[in-house]
């Protein structure tokens, strides 16, 4: 494939960056690598730093089950929308970089290579900054647009129409043991539920809802034992074995009133 690349030749534009709040993924992914929930594959064979005009970067990557794709893309400064030339930084401070290009299938090395620069597709940059835009709107609900197979042709013509969201399935990125701060929520964080909430709804307490509870079951026995050993127990004891249905009347009188 020549330095522009054949312009019958097929491909698949493609994104990947970052936002604002939410860590990086595919934007725009092939329909092919879509149906696959292979999106992830762009994004970990993507690298190097920003592009100069005119440069194109290449990579290839090994598709499951076998087969091959190939990258051709640039790493630009990514602008607020409507502002070229202000740096779009995230919560973070760090400057947003976007990683495009299209993906050829079928072939390797330098044949299936191309030039993605403006001046030889100059439809490709718009089509990718529109889809940036509109994952500018929601970072976190935005899902990835997916791309059709295109011709060069078509391309360096800028007439293929803007992907729409699609359903391309993105998993998060995330290193081993470590949460990326750029993926946190950015809203206020919830209060863990408490001890009472784990264990479900706080239990009545001994005593209450009309209940007595342990001490004021074993109370009433308590006093007659004080009573029959204070003074005048003895009589108590004479009284209660000889007639204690009598006894047991004036008795709890006694024990109440004090």
């Amino acid at each position: 494939m020549s330095r522009r690349g054949s312009r019958d030749a097929g491909c698949w534009p493609f994104l990947v960056a970052r936002g604002r709040k939410v860590g990086q993924r595919t934007l725009l992914v092939p329909g092919f690598l879509s149906e696959r929930n292979l999106s992830g594959l762009l994004r970990d064979a993507i690298t190097g730093s920003l592009t100069q005009d005119g440069e194109s970067r290449h990579a290839e990557a090994p598709l499951p089950g076998g087969g091959r794709i190939v990258l051709s893309y640039r790493i630009v400064q990514a602008s607020p929308p409507g502002a070229d030339g202000v740096v779009l930084r995230d919560r973070s401070g760090r400057p947003i970089e976007l990683a495009y290009g299209v993906v050829v299938t079928g072939g390797s090395g330098a044949r299936a290579r191309m030039s993605v620069a403006d001046a030889d597709l100059p439809g490709l940059r718009p089509m990718v900054l529109d889809v940036f835009a509109r994952f500018l709107e929601d970072e976190r609900a935005f899902p990835p647009a997916v791309s059709a197979r295109v011709t060069v042709a078509e391309l360096a013509a800028g007439t293929v129409p803007v992907p729409e969201p699609g359903q391309a399935a993105e998993p998060a990125p995330a290193a081993p043991g470590a949460k990326d701060a750029s993926a946190a929520p950015s809203g206020p964080e919830e209060e863990a539920p408490g001890p009472e909430a784990a264990d479900g709804p706080e239990r009545p307490q001994d005593g209450e809802n009309g209940e007595d509870g342990p001490e004021d079951r074993f109370g009433l026995v308590g006093r007659l034992v004080a009573l029959l050993r204070g003074p005048g127990g003895g009589l108590w004891a004479v009284v209660l074995l000889a007639g204690w249905p009598v006894a047991v009347v004036p008795a709890l009188v006694l024990i109440f009133k004090d």
